[in-house]
């Protein structure tokens, strides 16, 4: 049985990791920290959770007390700790961005800080589980993927993998809702800006480009080159990802499917279809990538949807647990 600390408790994400971790058979204590709201009960930020557990200061985080502590928090924070765990065997996920790209200054262009602690960005393993669950197996500090990284990885590193789609002209058009925007935010004015409306943003300069590219390119001998553009839905929570991309040669949809198939295929949180078309409905509270192939001559259309709080995010974070500490992977999520 292990012990586990969730830094961030209050928001989305950190609210989604504990309804997770209470229904995993394997965890005996979960300790909720907090920068602001020490000292309130974590159920004053959620109307779907009724535990009475007090939030606790995060300046007294003792690290050895835990097996894996989980920083739900805002970019910084993982990287900033690192010198008060780094000596002790506790194992770390951190849900923001610290670790997610491999390169200092393309780190510092996009997120607008000072690295304090670079050295690890090409230690730390990119925690899309699919496709690093052996290095995940063996890591001390897991970089859990971006939501909008996640759908559009899983969706193109199969084609790309097989060299089949031209790696210049990818297009992503990505939507998402609103609670991918964290609660400042929302607090701050998009909750109800939201509301009857559809917000693009960010085009060209969103902090997951470089991520998507990144992770893309390890699949592809030639670099990868995407349009990505954001924009926010008027629902709580979901993404859904059109992809548009370019055969580099003839091949049927049937052994498109087949390619998909075969490279997920034992996978419990992915599925692709060539005669269904995935909406968030279809994968709402559930860890699960669903993806539709569309095909017409030498263009593809992909649809790739999932929760943005669970598989983007706390979901994730906890099939990324279950393999670092030696658990069944599917333990306390949802696939159906």
């Amino acid at each position: 049985m292990s012990k586990i600390a969730i830094i961030g408790a209050t928001g989305f994400t950190g609210i989604e990791l504990l309804k997770l971790l209470k229904n995993h058979s394997k965890i005996k204590n979960i300790d909720l920290f907090s920068f602001s709201n020490a000292g309130k009960k974590i159920k004053d930020f959620s109307t779907e959770i009724d535990d009475e557990d007090i939030l606790i200061d995060f300046s007294k985080i003792v690290y050895d007390q835990y097996d894996l502590v989980f920083f739900a928090c805002p970019n910084g924070t993982a990287m900033n700790a690192y010198s008060y765990h780094k000596e002790s065997e506790v194992k770390i996920i951190d849900l923001a961005a610290d670790y997610r790209l491999d390169n200092e200054m393309t780190w510092e262009k996009y997120y607008g800080i000072k690295h304090t602690c670079p050295e690890l960005l090409n230690k730390t393993v990119y925690g899309l589980t699919e496709i690093n669950r052996k290095n995940i197996q063996e890591a001390k500090i897991v970089a859990n993927p971006g939501c909008y990284p996640t759908a559009a990885i899983l969706a193109l590193f199969p084609l790309l993998k097989e060299k089949l789609i031209e790696e210049n002209n990818i297009i992503i058009d990505a939507k998402s809702g609103f609670s991918g925007a964290g609660r400042k935010t929302l607090e701050s004015g998009l909750s109800k800006n939201i509301q009857e409306n559809f917000i693009p943003y960010n085009f060209y300069k969103h902090r997951h480009c470089p991520e998507i590219t990144q992770e893309l390119n390890k699949a592809s001998d030639n670099n990868v080159q995407i349009t990505f553009a954001p924009h926010i839905l008027p629902i709580y929570r979901g993404i859904l990802e059109t992809i548009y991309v370019d055969l580099k040669k003839s091949i049927s949809n049937k052994d498109i499917l087949d390619i998909y198939e075969n490279f997920y295929k034992n996978e419990k949180f992915v599925k692709a279809s060539n005669t269904k078309t995935y909406e968030i409905n279809d994968v709402t509270n559930t860890n699960n990538c669903f993806i539709s192939i569309h095909q017409k001559n030498n263009k593809i259309t992909l649809v790739s949807t999932i929760d943005n709080l669970i598989k983007g995010a706390a979901g994730q974070a906890v099939q990324n647990m279950n393999i670092m500490l030696g658990f069944d992977e599917t333990e306390a999520l949802k696939n159906e």
